[in-house]
């Protein structure tokens, strides 16, 4: 209601009851589409829409609730259930918990405080003042990584022993060391013009068709240079199982040329020694046949002649080409032959010394006859 008191101009009081009409209008509007709205009915439900043997007309909605929360709302028109979607402009939320959503390319200004995971990061740039990352496992293993202006740092602090594991790259070279403990530095293809340094280093290359070229390894005494493994600090150098804690592993290699040869032969090394008849020695010895060969990947020059046993791998027995007695050959890890050449040599001192027995009871024999046909 409009009420107008004192002199009123026509044409503002014409002005004056327009606007009435129009605010009237507008009101009745809203009513109209109000109540268009709530002749509808609303449905709650745990599931989607289904045939619920009820008449639906257009307008009504269908609710799909998971407890008291909504997860998606559906509404009835021409017959079906439509799926009612959110234009990206009218969602604003204060907190979204999950977001489940198939997102394509996305293309947004700064995301602050986001974890992503499981995620490849192509063609970008990651900035600030450091890659960090620091975890401890279930065993109590401390793992760090992180990258900062002064080189790439990779450490493992092993809570059990206490053991530090360190690896840096800097633009001075590649460096390890640790206190407590031994890192391993494993190359792979190759190491060109670089140096691996630092104290307790060992190096592991993988040598199988690549390349050490224009570099060297050092640490503790030992370098690698060319063609050359040297000990500068004078002690010996053993080459040790991985992993095996000191024990000694085979060398597979073609000629070996050294000032002589130590076999381990203290006998606070060894255990169940038993006599080893020269009789059986002897009988080895003229049972084993030695031949003149060449091996097949050798060539012609005087050099690839060779002399000694053959072991006969290939035909079966009773058809052998050559004899060996079997306490000459010994087998590797991998059950192929091969000549066991201490075991040849005692063998053969075993047999001379039945030899020479045999040569002074003959001696001894041959005296006494002489002495008789002087009688």
């Amino acid at each position: 209601m409009i009420i107008a008191t004192g002199s009123v101009d026509i044409n503002e009081a014409t002005k004056l009851a327009q606007i009435a009409s129009n605010s009237a209008s507008d009101l009745a509007d809203k009513i109209k589409n109000l109540k268009a709205s709530l002749d509808g009915t609303i449905i709650e439900s745990t599931s989607t829409p289904f045939d619920d043997g009820k008449e639906h007309n257009d307008g009504d909605m269908w609710v799909v609730m998971n407890g008291n929360s909504a997860t998606s709302m559906y509404f009835y028109s021409g017959g079906s259930w439509t799926l009612k979607k959110w234009d990206v402009t009218s969602l604003a939320v204060e907190y979204l918990s999950a977001l489940s959503a198939n997102l394509g390319n996305v293309q947004a200004g700064n995301i602050n405080g986001v974890t992503i995971s499981g995620s490849t990061i192509n063609g970008g740039t990651i900035t600030g003042s450091a890659i960090d990352q620091d975890f401890t496992s279930s065993d109590g293993t401390h793992y760090q990584l992180w990258a900062d202006y002064n080189g790439f740092h990779y450490r493992v602090t092993r809570s059990s022993n206490g053991m530090v594991q360190d690896m840096r790259m800097t633009d001075s070279g590649f460096t390890v060391g640790g206190s407590g403990t031994v890192p391993t530095v494993i190359a792979g293809d190759s190491i060109v013009s670089n140096n691996i340094t630092g104290t307790n280093v060992t190096a592991i290359m993988n040598l199988k068709g690549n390349n050490v070229s224009g570099s060297s390894v050092s640490g503790n005494g030992l370098s690698i240079s060319g063609h050359t493994i040297a000990c500068s600090d004078g002690g010996a150098l053993y080459l040790e199982r991985y992993g095996g804690g000191g024990t000694t592993t085979d060398i597979h290699a073609a000629d070996v040329y050294s000032n002589g040869s130590k076999l381990k032969s203290a006998l606070s090394a060894k255990r169940d020694v038993s006599e080893y008849s020269p009789d059986e020695a002897l009988s080895a010895i003229m049972n084993t046949d030695v031949k003149k060969w060449k091996y097949k990947d050798s060539d012609n020059s005087a050099d690839s002649q060779h002399i000694g046993p053959i072991i006969d791998d290939i035909n079966e027995v009773g058809k052998k080409s050559a004899s060996i007695a079997n306490d000459m050959i010994s087998t590797d890890e991998n059950g192929d032959y091969f000549l066991n050449e201490s075991n040849t040599i005692s063998i053969l001192l075993a047999a001379l010394k039945k030899s020479n027995q045999r040569i002074d009871e003959l001696s001894y024999r041959i005296t006494q006859l002489e002495r008789k046909n002087a009688q």
